[in-house]
């Protein structure tokens, strides 16, 4: 331990005067240094440094440890600390200069006699009791704030704020914040809170190089999330690159960022995926052996051009590429020039527009206008619900109503549509936090921060200032071993892996709008992954394969699903079944094997759909409603028991088609509809779905999933194999919740008498010993009887209900007062009559205080 020279600035005290002249003379003359520091602290006991000094001074570790003790106590210096933790455990002992200072030993109080009466008879059990009260908050405190003691860790987020893309951005950064309360909330990462460090780049590549380079100085972050758009990123890769920081941008697309670096990735498809999946539908499911494409003179712009025209060259030509200038002098002409030239183009030519928003905006209004009336298919940048509003906005403020809208087919990493169940519960959870629908930027956001945090969740990572290195080269390395299917992280928008040059291996998703929002095509295209070469052979073949390049696509048939539900009935909490009646339609384009599915969860195996109420066919779209009315089943969780919400879903799923050949998306019709008609039903609109006696519904919702395996499940013909067998299942789920109240004042009301009668167990005489150890029983053996009778309509589970904490809170404590009882009576036998009635007494409060306390944690857990 060294010091300064000097002691800290203050006022002109005795205790700082004798301080320093013992500074001056410490090393000429140490005990008088000593002597003087002495009478420093009997000046003032509470001068930090003249207890810092004499540390220095004493040569016996005992004192020094005294003396670093009482220094640190007044001041919770850090050089302090580290100087008492190098001196270890040991005794400690006041020096001779302070000795007197030093509070004196208590005198031994075991021959002292204690006074008659009562006065403080109850001193020593409410000590105990204080103590015992002290410990339990103490670990209570202890176990709620030590998984989080760590030292933080902090993950940037670097986006445009401030720029074109602040809309976007500002999705991004709540995601992540609504996603770091839910970490930290849990206790962080291995006991490491998550702090979340933003960025605004401003959308402009210099400011990103200069918030790179800060981000490397600084030193504190384990990756960065960003940036926002495919300059800024491109300026930032060589910068995290050489300080060796992982990187993963949830929204730039152009191939350079990742290709350039092997520090960085992509939450979300890159431009050469866009432009696969862009051009094998202008081709293959619009029908064009020619197209043309509007890019913005930016490196998306530029990336999206030079990979759609690789890509379409697969097909036919590219009529056109005309770009356009984000420069306002410049912007108006080379968009009037751009429509000119796509004025020439054969009728029903596909455009392809890779440009931001407001350049898309006035690309389409100003052909549609122009009478051009061909497909636009847009990149990601134009796909987003924000868009959309602005092309509504510009209708009805020109005039244009329905004239923007039709032939748009936007490329996109999330449909509304087609949210899986854990994607649209994140999604509700984003509207009612922040009062709007997130955008899919905020969803590839969220899962640039979850795939990093759940890899550092793995053992080996330091978590802390010595270890980063070490840590960010363990996290980069993670990252590039999530290279198939099989090894992914099932992410918010699907299974999270990467392709060799670090961009997600994702299906894009094509949109088109039905006047009010973006909605899934009735036509999609997916990754093709074949269980063998044999098997590519045959589907190449036979046309259900689409190869360019390396990759291979192939058409899926979206089927728009939608269940109004009618009631919901004679719930079996036994055996986990339940009844339901819903109306179900499908709507699609193609063949009707889409309407061939079966329940996986009703309690019939073979139930099906049976015939149609109505079964129409109109411009190749075809609409047919059913009615299914059965008893279905699923897994009920008791554990919050008789607080419990249970889950009661009806799951299709296409008997033979996979979710590469067929995917089950929600109709706009419901999409439409608020979430409190969901529980209105369907027969009879006045009236709920709930017909369930003791039971409330509480919320309804609908949505699609993938189930599966991606092994090769046995087929020595696809040995390697990582596809495997996916099925897309659509589900309506009903959340339904006890009716507590009835149920608690019918099954409670005896244990609350009970509760009552074991009380005036406790006022008893001592010498009535065998009246209140008799009630005590008793109550023990029916309040086994009355968790018996409660539980008997549960199931048998292996763990143990709410309620039932509730009911051995209370046998515990009716052994208490058959304990107190005896010991009372033996206290009285010895004529230990101040023991006595302070035990009583002690009881007497305390069983109350412990019943409000159980009812308390009840409160505060399910209330």
């Amino acid at each position: 331990m060294a010091l300064e020279t000097c002691v800290p600035d203050g006022s002109d005290t005795a205790a700082l005067s004798l301080t320093n002249r013992a500074v001056r003379v410490r090393q000429s003359d140490p005990a008088q240094a000593r002597e003087l520091l002495g009478r420093a602290l009997a000046e003032d006991v509470k001068y930090e440094p003249a207890w810092r000094w004499l540390a220095e001074l004493v040569t016996d570790d005992g004192e020094r440890r005294y003396c670093l003790d009482k220094a640190y106590a007044i001041a919770r210096d850090p050089d302090t600390r580290r100087a008492r933790a190098a001196l270890g455990a040991g005794p400690t002992r006041p020096p001779a200069e302070v000795v007197l200072l030093a509070k004196p030993e208590r005198p031994d109080a075991s021959g002292v006699r204690k006074p008659a009466g009562r006065g403080r008879g109850w001193v020593p059990w409410a000590g105990a009791a204080a103590v015992v009260l002290m410990l339990v908050t103490g670990l209570g405190f202890a176990l709620a704030s030590g998984s989080r003691s760590g030292e933080p860790v902090h993950v940037a987020l670097v986006a445009g704020m401030t720029g074109e893309s602040a809309t976007t951005s500002a999705h991004m950064e709540r995601s992540l914040r609504m996603h770091t309360d839910i970490i930290n909330e849990a206790g962080g990462i291995n006991g490491h809170p998550v702090e979340l460090l933003v960025y605004d780049d401003a959308d402009q590549p210099d400011r990103a190089r200069g918030i790179a380079e800060q981000i490397v100085r600084e030193n504190k972050v384990m990756y960065v999330i960003g940036h926002g758009v495919s300059d800024t990123a491109l300026a930032a890769a060589p910068i995290y690159q050489k300080a060796k920081i992982p990187a993963i941008t949830p929204s730039a697309t152009s191939s350079q960022i990742t290709d350039g670096s092997d520090w960085y990735f992509r939450s979300m498809f890159g431009n050469r995926t866009q432009s696969d999946f862009l051009a094998a539908y202008g081709a293959k499911v619009l029908g064009s052996d020619t197209a043309a494409i509007v890019y913005g003179d930016n490196e998306s712009g530029r990336s999206g051009r030079e990979t759609f025209v690789a890509s379409f060259r697969t097909f036919g030509a590219v009529a056109a590429e005309l770009p356009v200038s984000y420069e306002p002098e410049r912007s108006a002409a080379t968009v009037d020039a751009a429509v000119q030239r796509l004025r020439t183009l054969a009728p029903g030519v596909p455009i392809v527009l890779a440009v931001r928003e407001k350049l898309g905006l006035e690309i389409i209004t100003k052909l549609r206008t122009a009478g051009v009336t061909a497909p636009v298919l847009g990149t990601d940048s134009l796909a987003s619900r924000a868009f959309h509003d602005l092309l509504i906005a510009r209708e009805q403020a020109q005039g244009l109503q329905g004239k923007l809208t039709p032939g748009l087919y936007m490329g996109t990493p999330m449909a509304q549509d087609s949210l899986s169940g854990p994607a649209l519960a994140w999604a509700h959870e984003f509207e009612r936090r922040y009062g709007e629908r997130p955008l899919w930027h905020a969803a590839t956001a969220r899962q640039a921060l979850n795939i990093g945090l759940h890899l550092m969740r793995d053992n080996g990572y330091g978590l802390d200032d010595n270890h980063k290195a070490e840590d960010r080269q363990r996290l980069r390395d993670a990252l590039g071993g999530l290279k198939d299917r099989k090894n992914a992280f099932q992410a918010l928008l699907g299974p999270l892996y990467f392709t060799e040059n670090g961009s997600a291996q994702m299906p894009v998703s094509i949109v088109t709008s039905d006047g009010t929002k973006f909605v899934s095509a009735p036509v999609q295209l997916t990754i093709y992954e074949p269980l063998s070469e044999a098997a590519l052979r045959a589907d190449t073949a036979g046309g259900h394969v689409i190869t360019i390049g390396n990759r291979h696509l192939t058409r899926r048939q979206v089927v728009a699903t939608g269940i109004n539900l009618n009631e919901v009935r004679d719930v079996d909490t036994r055996d986990g079944t339940y009844y339901m009646d819903f109306f179900l339609w499908l709507k699609y384009v193609g063949d009707h094997a889409a309407s061939d599915v079966q329940f996986i969860n009703a309690v019939k195996p073979d139930l099906k759909l049976g015939t149609p109420l109505r079964d129409v066919t109109e411009n190749g779209v075809t609409y047919r409603l059913y009615r299914v009315a059965d008893r279905f089943r699923s897994s009920f969780d008791f554990r919050d028991f008789p607080f419990d919400h249970q889950r009661l879903s009806a799951v299709l799923q296409n008997r033979t088609r996979t979710s590469e050949q067929v995917v089950y998306a929600t109709d706009k019709e419901i999409l439409n509809q608020k979430p409190d008609d969901y529980l209105r039903s369907g027969a009879d609109a006045s009236r709920d779905i709930n017909q369930a006696p003791n039971w409330l519904a509480r919320s309804a919702r609908f949505f699609q999933q993938t189930v599966g395996s991606s092994d090769a499940l046995g087929d020595p013909k696809a040995v390697g194999a990582t596809s495997g067998i996916f099925y897309s299942q659509y589900a309506a789920e009903v959340v339904i919740t006890r009716d507590v109240l009835p149920f608690l004042f019918k099954n409670l009301l005896p244990l609350a008498l009970l509760i009552c009668v074991t009380y005036l167990s406790l006022f008893f005489k001592p010498s009535e010993s065998a009246a209140p150890v008799s009630m005590g029983v008793t109550a023990i053996l029916s309040t086994a009887v009355l968790l018996n009778n409660v539980t008997s309509q549960l199931p048998s589970v292996s763990y143990t209900v709410a309620l039932e904490w509730g009911y051995y809170a209370f046998i515990l404590l009716a052994a208490c007062c058959v304990l107190i009882a005896m010991v009372r009576k033996g206290l009285a036998n010895v004529r230990r009559d101040d023991a006595e009635r302070a035990l009583a007494n002690s009881a007497r409060i305390g069983y109350p205080v412990y019943v409000l306390g159980i009812v308390c944690v009840y409160l505060a857990s399910f209330a």
